[in-house]
């Protein structure tokens, strides 16, 4: 399928009447071309660049030019300076065409309206309707191009009809009550003389003119008539409902889209039907209202009632903010769609650090301004009614505008944030239909920021007290659990174990000699040891067990799974093996050892976590009365120095029998010995020795899997991986992954 040309619309307040029928005319031209839409527009629109409106004006950051066919650019709308400044930049480093619509004082090609035939026509109603001859034109700022351009249609009409204008009858004002209260204040205390019309340049000031002249007891039309230009439905609202003009702002729309299209391809194209551009008579002159226009002011009137009585009785903005997750929140905009008048699709687009990067430690760090490089897409999957998160390129925008659709469409983007806090992008579309927003979405959307802002204060909240909560169950010299991470621990690994029948593990470690060490080397030295052991016990834990600190000199492992019956003794050979090694590299003047106790069973009914704690506690005082015995052992010293050796050379042929050789013992009697003084036989311990090297070596170098096999002491690449799999639990090459992740 041939891709669809897309076109961007750079445009601010896209709520006003104005703007939703320049809207319509792109998107009504657009899709008679086959072309998508993307409109970026700001919600709030001040001229002072303060942190809310900066942030507003970050949605302009989020348009990915290189996406685009062309730009439209209402720079006009734009009311700050120094925003236009930017977009101007920006824009003019782009190497697709843009086109300005309504406004000529920018660096780059425009389209501006044909204010001036429609001023005429609006004066000349005056003038051949009502035969009026002494009229007034109060239009808009000095030297502003609309201004001057209706200032012109209104001298061209008095020229046509012979009538001579004086000066004094040209008045320039604000667009804005305040210039048209001050013409209505000379009218009313004689400083001017009464004319008999008035032609205004906007809705608003034909607006404040007559409430102002009426408050006078100056009658509207008997006295004065007075004509507004636009014609707004809210300023037609009036104590007089107005004669005004549809201006022709569907009709630009559409024009723009056409010589847009010539920029791009050079070619030309037919134009779609425009909307009613004519004079609608009110009772601001003697016509009266105009019947057609007022039954379909009334039709939109109270579609737009409705949908406000509905969002007044939603209680969206209470239901929102109750939400404590994004999920949740996403639920409750489901639930509220229905206030977007007849919308088709809605997205978030979130920046993945939206909740402010996770910076707990300074959380003024926040994103003001840009994107990052992806984006969280959250929207509705309709058919299983769930919700779907999808994080996706930033340049792409919205995966939706890339996707195949047998139908153009117009998506709608406005900016998330909080004050300065930018959190992303809202996108909806109205799928087939000719619209566009009105304020009512302004003040929904703004209910849908505040969620925001509630669901990262919950969310930030919960982890900052999740942090005060570990950091009271946690060990402040090992980082492992302390004894109320151990009790807690403990307790929920029991009761899972006897509720899901798993084996229950127990492993108590109890450092030999620390008194001794403090005494004779010092508390930081003591200090220094633990965190050994420490290290030991952590290192030889996998995903499933838990450790913990619960006295100065005593550590435990906690876990339940569907362990093998000798997991404990597994456990035993790596912390004894890891301490072993560190004793053989450390060059310290101590030897670093601990007596074990341990459990490793499926829960019997009547048996208690305290009758668990007391078997292996009372095991430990086996195992280091044990050892004990085993130092008054003859040969105790010439096993240690024996064992010392086996874990420097682990890759050496270590045999039974040449070691029986050197003691002068039978080898029955030299296996017994040798078990009894390290709780493990000679061989099993001989492959404990070389399993360390091997780790040792996956995890800080990039040797192959059988070179380490090899330097580990293993000729047979298989048995080392038979091996390696069956003490550790995984293979080689998961161990370095992990470790590789773990340190990444």
């Amino acid at each position: 399928m041939k891709k669809r040309l897309l076109i961007g619309v750079i445009v601010c307040e896209t709520e006003l009447l104005m703007q939703r029928r320049l809207v319509k005319g792109i998107t009504s031209q657009a899709f008679s071309l086959d072309m998508d839409v993307a409109i970026f527009s700001c919600i709030t629109n001040l001229p002072e660049m303060t942190p809310h409106q900066k942030s507003e004006f970050n949605l302009f950051n989020y348009i990915h030019f290189p996406s685009f066919d062309g730009i439209l650019y209402l720079r006009d709308s734009i009311r700050a300076k120094e925003e236009r400044e930017i977009l101007d930049a920006i824009l003019m480093e782009q190497k697709i065409p843009v086109l300005v619509l309504d406004d000529n004082t920018g660096p780059f090609p425009y389209l501006m309206m044909d204010d001036r035939s429609s001023f005429y026509t609006i004066t000349n109603h005056l003038i051949k309707e009502h035969g009026l001859r002494d009229l007034i034109c109060l239009t808009g700022f000095k030297g502003h191009y609309t201004s001057e351009q209706r200032l012109q249609g209104f001298c061209d009409a008095m020229a046509d009809a012979g009538i001579p204008v004086p000066p004094e009858n040209l008045i320039y004002g604000d667009y804005w009550y305040s210039s048209a209260q001050k013409l209505a204040r000379e009218i009313i205390d004689g400083t001017r003389p009464r004319p008999q019309g008035i032609v205004c340049g906007n809705d608003p000031m034909a607006k404040a003119l007559c409430h102002e002249l009426i408050e006078s007891n100056i009658r509207i039309p008997e006295d004065i008539m007075i004509t507004g230009y636009d014609a707004s439905l809210s300023e037609t609202r009036s104590v007089i409902p107005l004669t005004s003009f549809v201006r022709k702002n569907f009709r630009l729309g559409v024009h723009g889209v056409a010589k847009l299209y010539q920029m791009m391809t050079g070619e030309t194209c037919a134009l779609t039907q425009c909307e009613r551009t004519e004079v609608i008579t009110g009772q601001s002159c003697t016509c009266g209202v105009d019947m057609d226009y007022l039954k379909h002011q009334i039709r939109v009137e109270e579609r737009l009632d409705l949908f406000r009585t509905m969002y007044r009785s939603s209680n969206m903005s209470i239901q929102m903010t109750l939400q404590e997750t994004l999920d949740d929140l996403m639920k409750s905009i489901r639930n509220h769609i229905y206030l977007i008048r007849d919308v088709a699709e809605f997205f978030l687009c979130l920046c993945e650090d939206w909740e402010g990067g996770g910076a707990l430690e300074n959380p003024a760090e926040y994103r003001r301004e840009g994107f990052p490089k992806h984006m969280l897409l959250k929207m509705f999957d309709e058919p299983n009614g769930g919700i779907v998160t999808k994080p996706f390129p930033t340049a792409k925008m919205l995966p939706r505008l890339h996707e195949e659709r047998d139908h153009p469409a117009a998506y709608f983007f406005s900016p998330l944030h909080h004050d300065d806090r930018f959190f992303g992008v809202a996108a909806f579309s109205y799928g087939e239909r000719l619209d566009s927003y009105d304020p009512l979405y302004c003040e929904w959307l703004s209910v849908v920021n505040t969620a925001l802002e509630f669901v990262r204060m919950q969310t930030y909240l919960k982890r900052f007290n999740n942090r005060i909560y570990l950091s009271s169950i946690r060990d402040t010299l090992t980082g492992l659990y302390n004894y109320e991470g151990y009790q807690k621990f403990s307790r929920e690994c029991f009761e899972a174990a006897k509720n899901e029948h798993r084996r229950f593990l127990l492993l108590y470690a109890s450092f030999d000699s620390l008194r001794q060490v403090n005494e004779t080397y010092g508390h930081s030295e003591g200090d220094s040891a633990v965190t050994v052991l420490a290290n030991a016990m952590n290192n030889s834990c996998t995903t499933y067990e838990r450790c913990a600190r619960i006295e100065d000199a005593e550590f435990s492992i906690i876990g339940y799974q569907d362990y093998e019956e000798d997991a404990c003794q597994r456990l035993v050979y790596a912390i004894s093996g890891y301490l072993e090694h560190y004793n053989q590299s450390s060059l310290k003047p101590y030897k670093i050892t601990a007596s074990f106790g341990y459990f490793c069973d499926h829960i019997g009914p009547d048996m208690t976590l305290e009758d668990i704690t007391a078997m292996v506690t009372e095991k430990i005082e086996e195992s280091r009365a044990s050892r004990q015995n085993e130092k008054a052992s003859p040969y105790y010293r010439e096993f240690v120095n024996l064992r010392e050796r086996i874990y420097s050379n682990p890759q050496e042929d270590w045999s039974i029998d040449s070691m029986c050789r050197d003691l002068i013992l039978s080898r029955g009697y030299f296996q017994k010995l040798y078990t009894r003084c390290f709780g493990i036989s000679f061989t099993q311990d001989v492959i404990n020795s070389r399993i360390e090297l091997s780790k040792r070596l996956l995890s800080s170098t990039d040797y192959s899997i059988a070179c380490i096999a090899d330097q580990s002491g293993y000729s047979n690449y298989v048995h080392f991986m038979h091996q390696f799999k069956k003490i550790v639990g995984i293979t080689p090459t998961e161990y370095r992954k992990r470790k590789k992740q773990t340190e990444d």
